[in-house]
């Protein structure tokens, strides 16, 4: 598959549920991943910043990525408060990346070079 044709990592976002492992997020995201057309590796399983949603790291092709467990999917929820049955729009989690930056904000490359 051309590069060009391969959804970008930040644009992958696993469905995972609110009740989701970091572990479990980290999989997941990794074979949406994959599927895509990537080759991907977990780089530290040790997440830098729990408390705010990290689970982990992975090596796409030479760039790594943080792999963040937060609420960000739309989603309905059924709520029959009052004897009425209605639907509202509420944030589910899901499994995301985002690139880890060095020092100046730049993109650090670990490929062969």
């Amino acid at each position: 598959m051309a590069l060009d044709e391969r959804t970008d990592p930040v644009q992958i976002i696993a469905k995972v549920g609110n009740f989701a492992s970091r572990e479990r997020a980290v999989e997941v995201w990794m074979h949406l991943a994959a599927k895509a057309g990537w080759q991907v590796a977990p780089a530290s399983a040790a997440p830098q910043d729990p408390a705010g949603g990290d689970c982990g790291t992975v090596e796409v092709e030479g760039l790594r990525y943080r792999i963040r467990l937060t609420p960000r999917v739309r989603t309905s929820l059924a709520d029959d408060e009052g004897g009425t049955l209605t639907w509202r729009a509420v944030l589910s989690h899901a499994a995301w990346a985002e690139p880890v930056l060095g020092p100046g904000n730049h993109i650090p490359y670990g490929g062969p070079g």
